[in-house]
């Protein structure tokens, strides 16, 4: 079997195993497990959930995200294609959810009570989204000025010599009580006298229901010494808990333990201010970290093209790591059908009849059969974007125009200037992308050496960074 028949051969059952795989990133069902039934869900918010995001009920994936749009009040409605034999009844309603902390966003279906009345096809539910992080981040920051309000507090209350001179006043309030007190009493003596020889009367009937209760209690001693038991024991804990609070209000009065220094040191106070600081920082570079990891995103390619002069064809893997919008990351691996030139150096030295010796040199141009890499810089400037670096393992640039928002692509790729005895390899060609995922492409290749030039022909697949989630998970089912 030739080299092209085996790449041929290779070609067929990769494209194949991409049309199993295009199917499962898809989702796509036919015959009778077409999703059929759909429904729309309203949020206030869908941060993170995308174009065919799984949908859920009870963890069971039961369709995918069929569309979503911004309605008029500001709100998002989600489309969602259901499997057949869902049913959503009255009460039913969505929840964005996360397989973990950092897993992708999906939708739980929440379909009702099963004894409540079926829903038609096409209904609106209502839905919610959990509490997200930066929730959580503005829930520490509004704690920790709360905090910091409270120790300030009282700190200004209790501390400094205006905290001492409001003591002194609540002192000299009491004394004057206590003044108020005495002079009420004695203008009040008579009043006293009389209340006096009212307690007597109630002392005397006092001693005869003593004596009654004494007759009670001689006929029930047993179970007022059970009684009196149980009192003694409550009483032990009572002062057991008693000493406990005073040995409590000392430290904290001396100022130990966390909350006496609380109170009484202000180095303490300033520490835990600082350490809520610190916290809140942290909080801060871990949501940052986490927002720039985000927004790295991954561009995966596979493409074909039929060179129509030399009846071969070339394959190309690509692989572009975005980390921000208008910069990109692309490596390439293509297998050539020619093989890979290299060039090789052989010195031939004859010795003449006079003794004298002739060194020839020569520089020989082969074709390995070898793949080739290509390793680029890009930026893209507004429709426009300019690549540099190695293309097909020699050094070179680009330059790529983009029109019709993105649909139509003019590029231009310039490599291997290095060539003694032929021009550098010129690229020429266009592409179209009739879908996010599918693309032809059509131009001519080398037309500045008559030995390489040729038109081709040639389409293409692409994911995007939802899409290759998918794919891992596509993969990991297939084994």
């Amino acid at each position: 079997m030739t080299t092209t028949a085996k790449i041929g051969a290779f070609f067929l059952v990769v494209l194949i195993i991409l049309a199993v795989l295009v199917m499962k990133i898809e989702d796509l069902h036919f015959g009778k497990n077409a999703r059929t039934n759909t429904t729309a869900v309203k949020f206030k918010d869908v941060s993170g959930l995308d174009d065919k995001s799984a949908v859920r009920i009870a963890g069971v994936r039961v369709g995918k995200v069929d569309g979503i749009k911004l309605l008029p009040d500001g709100n998002a409605l989600a489309k969602i294609a259901l499997d057949p034999d869902v049913e959503l009844r009255q009460g039913a309603f969505g929840q964005i959810r996360s397989m973990g902390m950092l897993g992708d966003k999906y939708v739980e279906l929440y379909p009702g009570n099963a004894g409540a009345p079926k829903l038609p096809d096409g209904v609106q539910l209502p839905g919610s989204a959990p509490t997200g992080l930066d929730d959580l981040t503005k829930l520490a920051g509004d704690i920790g000025k709360d905090v910091k309000e409270l120790t300030g507090a009282l700190a200004a209350s209790l501390g400094g010599k205006q905290g001492e001179e409001k003591i002194n006043r609540i002192v000299d309030n009491i004394g004057r009580v206590a003044d108020a007190l005495r002079e009420m009493v004695e203008s009040n003596r008579g009043n006293v006298d009389a209340t006096t020889a009212n307690f007597r009367e109630f002392s005397m009937e006092m001693r005869q229901t003593l004596a009654r209760v004494d007759r009670i209690l001689d006929e029930n001693r047993m179970g007022v010494k059970g009684t009196v038991s149980n009192i003694d024991e409550v009483t032990a804990k009572l002062k057991t808990t008693s000493d406990n609070l005073n040995s409590i209000t000392g430290k904290i009065d001396t100022g130990k333990g966390t909350i006496g220094k609380l109170l009484n040191d202000d180095e303490t106070v300033k520490n835990l201010n600082e350490t809520l600081q610190s916290v809140k920082a942290g909080v801060d570079s871990l949501s940052s970290t986490l927002a720039r990891a985000n927004k790295i995103q991954l561009d995966l390619g596979f493409r074909g093209e039929y060179l129509t002069a030399s009846n071969n064809s070339k394959s190309y893997f690509t692989l572009d790591v975005i980390p921000r919008e208008n910069k990109f990351y692309r490596l390439e691996v293509s297998a050539l059908p020619g093989g890979k030139r290299k060039n090789t150096y052989i010195t031939t030295t004859t010795t003449l009849a006079d003794g004298t010796q002739s060194v020839v040199k020569q520089d020989v141009e082969t074709f390995e059969d070898e793949l080739a890499f290509s390793l680029e810089l890009g930026y893209r400037l507004k429709n426009t974007v300019l690549r540099a670096g190695l293309i097909e393992s020699r050094g070179g640039l680009a330059i790529d125009q983009l029109l019709f928002t993105d649909r139509v692509q003019l590029s231009a790729e310039a490599w291997d200037f290095g060539r003694k005895n032929a021009q550098g390899h010129l690229k020429v060609y266009g592409r179209y992308n009739a879908s996010p995922n599918l693309y032809v492409t059509g131009g001519v290749d080398n037309p500045l050496n008559s030995d390489g030039r040729s038109l081709f022909l040639g389409a293409g697949l692409r994911w995007k960074d939802e899409d290759i989630k998918t794919l891992l998970g596509a993969a990991t089912f297939l084994k």
